[in-house]
């Protein structure tokens, strides 16, 4: 049977294209030589890196060499005559024949040269490998391997198209085991560049959380100053989150963790106002107002290193914008102020309302909830104001009128 070796060639290149395991290339390679050539054995030989020294990668034949059979490190006669011996001895090919071998050795026998002795030690050899041809496997100049085949079982010597198409198959799988092999090493230091962001991620995340409980604790000593903010904070918080379920923002998902943060810490900003202004028993001049005004500025600025906080940033940064343009910082108007900031400032207005300060008396629900209505449209969103009123009347509903107590908002055991 003749056989079509470029078609071959051709069929195990797509082959080798789609198998990514150098394991199952090799033994690929050896199962269709000892299928279509007839040989005693067929054995492929590769560097292993992580024992540093060569070893049989699949074996296969009725004389098919036992895997601890022959240990090949780099001074092995056969691993030495590709990787330098030949370069000194004058051989005409760059794979290796027994028969070739033996022809030299007979024509140089009465010789005592080092070349004489090192084709007979490769000899011994192959003999013991019971190996007719040894066909070098190199990339660029470093030996990656050695294909090992045994004698024809037909007694015929290999012919030069044979060898010539064992050594393009050899080269082949050379390149496509580079090609694995360097796959594979994507593949393991994107996996630890994944690992190493993970670990990087983890240390920010961690970072982050305890720069956000400084400021909260920051942010609980500002309150603790004042008999009114001292308990406040907590209390807008509830309020706003079932302002923003009975508007069907996702409480249940990240938003809620945003918006609650933004409702603790939307006043931080006053860590950076003078005492005596925070804490004047009396309304605040022009001139003390502008300096009150900016605690939106200085809680903006305290967040600016959270970066996982830019939502919560813009919260705090705009809960004194109000819904006709006029309010503070920016002047932002209607929608593009953000849902969190509209709430905050409905719910901080109510509790001002409501709570008892050195200044003014708190005023009862209803008057407060007069009042929302009344600057709805104009400081308030109007939507938001109504969900808050609903939201807090389901609750007081839910909770009997033990809910408040004295104007201020209180759980019922």
């Amino acid at each position: 049977m003749v056989m079509d070796y470029e078609r071959i060639l051709r069929d195990v290149a797509k082959l080798m294209v789609r198998l990514k395991k150098p394991s199952r290339l090799l033994k690929m390679t050896t199962r269709f030589i000892d299928k279509n050539f007839q040989l005693n054995h067929t054995s492929i030989v590769i560097w292993d890196e992580a024992r540093s020294r060569y070893a049989f990668a699949d074996s296969k034949g009725r004389q098919k060499i036992p895997s601890g059979f022959v240990k090949f490190d780099r001074e092995h006669p056969l691993i030495s005559w590709f990787s330098k011996t030949r370069r000194f001895v004058k051989m005409p090919k760059d794979y290796l024949l027994r028969s070739d071998l033996e022809t030299q050795i007979e024509k140089g026998l009465k010789t005592n040269s080092d070349s004489m002795r090192a084709l007979q030690i490769v000899l011994k050899a192959m003999q013991v490998l019971k190996a007719h041809a040894v066909i070098p496997a190199y990339y660029k100049s470093d030996l990656l391997g050695m294909l090992i085949l045994g004698a024809k079982k037909d007694g015929y010597g290999f012919e030069a198209r044979e060898i010539s198409f064992f050594q393009t198959l050899v080269q082949d799988c050379s390149m496509a085991l580079k090609n694995a092999e360097y796959h594979q090493s994507l593949i393991d230091r994107n996996s630890q560049l994944e690992s190493q962001l993970r670990e990087i991620e983890s240390l920010r995340t961690r970072e982050q959380k305890r720069y956000y409980e400084i400021i909260r604790s920051l942010a609980q000593q500002v309150y603790a100053k004042d008999p009114y903010t001292f308990g406040h904070i907590g209390q807008v918080e509830r309020l706003g989150v079932i302002t923003g379920r009975e508007l069907g923002l996702d409480m249940a998902g990240r938003y809620k963790d945003i918006l609650s943060a933004g409702l603790l810490l939307h006043d931080v900003g006053k860590i950076g106002i003078p005492d005596h202004i925070l804490n004047k028993p009396a309304r605040l001049d022009p001139d003390e107002w502008n300096i009150m005004k900016t605690h939106v500025d200085k809680g903006a600025q305290i967040l600016e290193p959270l970066t996982d906080f830019k939502e919560v940033r813009e919260i705090v940064y705009s809960h004194h914008e109000r819904w006709d343009g006029t309010g503070y910082p920016r002047g932002l108007k209607g929608e593009s102020i953000p849902v969190g900031a509209r709430i905050v400032c409905v719910v901080d207005a109510f509790h001002a309302i409501v709570s008892t300060r050195c200044y003014s008396k708190g005023r009862p629900i209803e008057t407060a909830f007069e009042e929302l209505r009344r600057c709805a449209g104009s400081q308030f969103d109007p939507t938001v104001v109504e969900a808050f009123i609903t939201a807090l009347t389901k609750e007081m509903k839910r909770r009997g009128t033990g809910f408040f107590y004295d104007g201020e908002i209180k759980h019922t055991a």
